[in-house]
């Protein structure tokens, strides 16, 4: 459930806020939307390992890009990713 809850704040982001998509091409907002609509709408047509293996090496690197993005906002002058 939380990849769906991630994928749907992706979407609403690149719906609502592009200019911070553009600004943040590294964060892989397209992706996180395709995976929740797979998951969503595949039903048994879901690969689990893909999705244990996003949860185990993606979903660490993209918490970590998202603290430097709040960090920069809240201070400019923190070095960029």
């Amino acid at each position: 459930m939380s990849v769906i809850i991630i994928g749907e704040a992706a979407t609403k982001i690149l719906e609502q806020f592009s200019e911070l998509t553009r600004h943040h091409p590294e964060i892989p907002w397209h992706s996180m939307r395709g995976m929740r609509n797979r998951i969503a709408h595949g039903y048994l047509d879901i690969n689990l390992d893909v999705v244990w293996e996003t949860v185990q090496s993606a979903f660490p690197v993209l918490v970590n890009q998202l603290h430097q993005i709040q960090a920069r906002e809240k201070d400019p002058e923190q070095p960029s990713l």
